[in-house]
């Protein structure tokens, strides 16, 4: 496992994430019984975590709608970035997470990323209704 990763994934483990190493040694998947799979890469001096939910049939036929709801999570999120592709069926949430280790400073992201890619997704009835 990649040095810079290393940190983080003790820091999860400590959490209650079980970890398992992905494709190359910059990559964790990180599960949780309550947060859910959240992948860990090293990125930059810091690290990338990424969720993804599967989207329902309606993300596509109400576009527009589903979009505006995206948008809606963007602009009052506390440290995740939602990203809907355009032929995709999922919804990815991205939160990074720059700079040295550190104990506290990191459990405050964490805290707020699985707020944000969480209770913010499937706690908003209108984005709840795009989750397939």
């Amino acid at each position: 496992m990649n040095p810079v990763l290393k940190d983080y994934a003790t820091h999860l483990e400590f959490l209650g994430y079980e970890i398992t190493p992905h494709d190359d040694e910059n990559t964790v998947l990180a599960k949780h019984a309550t947060h859910g799979s959240t992948f860990v890469k090293s990125y930059l001096s810091g690290v990338l975590l990424q969720q993804y939910y599967r989207l329902s049939d309606k993300a596509k036929t109400a576009r527009a709608e589903f979009l505006e709801a995206v948008n809606q999570l963007n602009s009052s999120s506390n440290v995740a970035t939602f990203v809907a592709g355009s032929g995709d069926d999922l919804l990815r949430i991205d939160g990074i997470f720059l700079g040295a280790y550190d104990r506290a400073k990191f459990g405050l992201f964490i805290e707020k990323y699985n707020y944000d890619a969480g209770e913010r997704v499937l706690g908003n009835e209108t984005v709840r209704g795009f989750i397939g």
